[in-house]
Parts: structure tokens; sequence; C-alpha cells
């Protein structure tokens, strides 16, 4: 502590001069180290209360580290089941588009072979007509 700059802040201000061998000066020194200790005091208090404040938020991170983690997992399987049953429809549906398919093919060749069948009939009967007239021409 500045003890002249302390004497000339007390004749400032109350018009008495203070000088070092002063008991108010002893006062002043007692208030300094008990200001000092309660200071140091509630450093410690504070300094503990700060390690106690940093280890609560270590744990409420770890919590909150866990509890995001089993939501995600939570939503991820909710997601999968979502996902899985969305495959199994589309499976459903890909199987009933391959049998409309499959039926409208089928369809689709039966006439094409009956098509085919009738054609190759007629020109088969021409022919059969045709070599008849012509044999029948060339019996004469």
């Amino acid at each position: 502590m500045d003890t002249k700059k302390l004497t000339i802040e007390v004749s400032a201000r109350h018009g008495r001069l203070i000088r070092d061998d002063d008991p108010a000066m002893a006062l002043v020194t007692m208030s300094e180290i008990v200001l000092q200790q309660v200071l140091e005091r509630a450093e410690v208090r504070l300094r503990a209360l700060l390690s106690e404040a940093e280890i609560g938020q270590k744990r409420l991170q770890q919590e909150a580290l866990v509890w995001v983690q089993d939501e995600i997992a939570h939503a991820g399987g909710a997601l999968r089941v979502q996902l899985q049953g969305d495959i199994d429809a589309s499976r459903i549906q890909a199987k009933e588009l391959v049998v409309q398919l499959s039926q409208v093919y089928t369809r689709s060749a039966v006439r094409r072979w009956i098509a085919l069948g009738i054609v190759s009939g007629l020109v088969l009967l021409l022919l059969g007509i045709g070599l008849g007239l012509g044999l029948g021409r060339w019996m004469r």
C-alpha cells in the first residue's frame, strides 16, 4: 500500500495530517491484512465453485451427448423401419407390375401366334388352290 498517497488523500478530504507512526495507520494496515485474508478465502471458494461448475458442465455435456446419441439411434431405427416398409411396398408393386406385363405379353404373344397361324393357313390354302388349278390345267 502506498502510505504517502493515503496520507495525501486523508489530508485532502479531512484536513488532517496523518504520519506513518500514527495509530490510524496501524488500523489501516490491520484492515488491509483482514481484507487480504477475506479476499484469499473468497478466491479459494470461487475456485472451488468454478471447479464444481466445470465438473457439472462436463457431466451435463456427457449426459447431453448420450441423449443425442440415443435420439439419433432412435431416429435411425425409425427411419430404417420406414425405409424397409417402403422397400416392401415397392417390391409388392414391382411384382404386380411384372405379373401385369407378363399377362399383357402372353395375350399379345397368343394373338400374334393366332394371327400367324391364320396367315399361314391362308397361304397354305392359296398355295393348295394355286397348285390344284395349276395341276388341273396341266392335266387337261
